[in-house]
């Protein structure tokens, strides 16, 4: 996916009912809250930055899980 922001995640929060991803990018800063409704439907907090911004925010995520990981078996 082509990013029209340049998107750092600074954290990732796993928490009891939710996930917080903390972000930075050229637009600024902020927090993306991820909530399970279900096992198949989530709501998301974007701050009012839309559903365009919150895919690039997945993808900048997606791409820190596979730099900053340990297998364990």
């Amino acid at each position: 996916m082509k990013r029209d922001y340049e998107i750092t995640i600074n954290y990732i929060r796993f928490n009891k009912d939710n996930i917080s991803i903390g972000w930075s990018a050229n637009i600024g800063f902020g927090v993306l809250d991820i909530w399970g409704e279900d096992d198949t439907h989530f709501e998301v907090a974007t701050e009012c930055l839309g559903e365009e911004f919150y895919k690039q925010v997945l993808d900048a995520f997606y791409d820190c899980l596979l730099k900053n990981y340990t297998i364990i078996e």
